[in-house]
């Protein structure tokens, strides 16, 4: 296996064919999600995307990284779409034939190239934030990187949702509780009504921009509600996930969903989709008509969607909100680990920063 780095985006965007014949049809995975977040939301970041390749010149393996030197002192290895932009279930990405070998080949390389005269330079820690100790990929990665004898840490973060998809709407509706029984028959109710539109960029009676608008006013309205900012506050997000979504709603990946009630908008829904889930990665609604039950109709129109589609997952992504258990799903644990390679001053950054964690959960427990 050969490896090659990538410092450029530039000459990466020359091979992005070979990108996405590697990456399926995962959005997070995706050439336009990652780099769109690297030149918008990473654009102070330095790009170090490292690729196996194979004899024949196909690539077997990505190792999507960055470089964050933003803070004082301490130099970060992570993957692109961290962060802020929550991308879940992030890892390696490879082909099921090379997953294991790309992997060691990957962290070898690594650890041999990070150092102040190395070609990455000096990297204080690598933080895989996204991970899913479920997923035996992510989980391969993380037992050869303690393999190499690097200290960790894990942070669980919220966790993602997901349930199997039967095949019709009345099956998956069985499985739910009496009182979920009751709330999902009152929004079918409601949804029927001559007083209610549901609208999708999937069709043509409004553009994209017009939803698009819509999407993010009733999202920062329930944010807002909340008590929060809410992400579309920075322009940069917004930017970010516009043009990640209209990248991926030209591959039919991405689309808005919109329910209309009494010519006003009441709840909108921002979906991914692979080949086998309809991911719902961001919601919103009408915070003064809650007495309509707004989330359990976009909800139920999102699964509704899902089935129809013939996908095999349903999967509300990270956070625990309440509501997501009671759609027959199972909880997907979501981390982040900190590694910390085999050099004193790494380890000694690394002493400060639990050390500082620690104080900080002594002081936020005797205030509570």
């Amino acid at each position: 296996m050969r490896l090659k780095l990538y410092k450029n985006l530039s000459e990466l965007e020359q091979d992005r064919a070979q990108w996405d014949a590697l990456a399926g049809s995962f959005p997070f995975f995706q050439f336009e999600w990652m780099t769109n977040w690297f030149q918008i939301l990473g654009k102070e970041l330095e790009l170090a995307v490292l690729v196996g390749i194979d004899n024949d010149g196909q690539w077997v393996g990505i190792a999507p990284w960055c470089i964050d030197r933003t803070q004082p002192l301490l130099n970060k290895l992570r993957f692109l779409g961290s962060g802020d932009a929550c991308s879940d279930y992030l890892r390696l990405i490879t082909n099921e034939e090379n997953h294991q070998e790309f992997n060691r080949v990957a962290i070898d390389w690594l650890i041999e190239n990070i150092g102040s005269s190395q070609t990455l330079g000096r990297i204080d820690v690598i933080e895989l934030e996204g991970i899913s100790p479920q997923d035996p990929k992510a989980k391969y990665l993380c037992d050869v990187l303690s393999a190499n004898g690097m200290k960790h840490h894990t942070t669980e973060l919220e966790g993602g949702w997901q349930t199997e998809l039967p095949s019709s709407w009345e099956e998956l509706n069985a499985k739910f509780s009496k009182n979920m029984r009751r709330k999902t028959k009152a929004a079918a109710k409601r949804l029927a009504s001559e007083d209610t539109e549901v609208l999708s960029t999937a069709d043509s009676r409004y553009t994209t921009e017009q939803l698009w608008k819509i999407f993010v006013e009733l999202h920062q309205k329930r944010r807002n509600m909340l008590g929060q900012p809410g992400c579309f506050a920075d322009t940069d997000f917004e930017h970010f996930l516009n043009r990640a979504f209209l990248s991926l709603k030209n591959k039919n990946q991405s689309e808005l969903l919109v329910i209309n009630f009494e010519k006003r908008p009441l709840a909108a829904s921002l979906c991914l989709r692979s080949e086998s889930t309809y991911y719902l990665y961001q919601s919103g609604m009408d915070t003064s008509r809650m007495r309509l039950e707004p989330g359990y109709q976009i909800c139920s129109i999102a699964v509704q969607r899902a089935i129809a589609l013939g996908l095999q997952q349903f999967d509300f992504l990270r956070g625990d909100e309440p509501y997501k258990a009671r759609w027959n799903t199972s909880r997907i644990p979501i981390t982040r680990t900190r590694f910390i390679p085999r050099n004193s001053v790494a380890n000694l950054k690394h002493s400060v920063w639990l050390t500082g964690r620690t104080l900080k959960h002594l002081v936020t427990s005797s205030k509570s």
